[in-house]
């Protein structure tokens, strides 16, 4: 996908591709229309410092009481 915004719209702001990309990818992760994973893929950088990213701009997980059950009752029948 090829997104254009015109330069008058940024104008006074210095932005590299990079942020754009992390930016775009927390966006749509907060949505909650991506994992965590693909949130990382679409910002270029690996999940670990995805994460550390969301932490940093202090956005919390998505990840809910029911994925905590759900992990939970896996981590019991594989004997973790």
């Amino acid at each position: 996908m090829i997104v254009t915004i015109p330069d008058d719209r940024l104008a006074g702001f210095a932005l590299e591709e990079r942020d754009v990309l992390i930016d775009v990818a927390i966006g749509l992760y907060k949505r909650d229309l991506v994992s965590l994973g693909r949130a990382a893929e679409i910002a270029g950088v690996s999940s670990p410092v995805f994460l550390e990213e969301l932490g940093r701009r202090r956005i919390p997980l998505n990840y809910d009481v029911a994925d905590l059950k759900t992990d939970w009752h896996t981590l019991n029948e594989t004997g973790c």
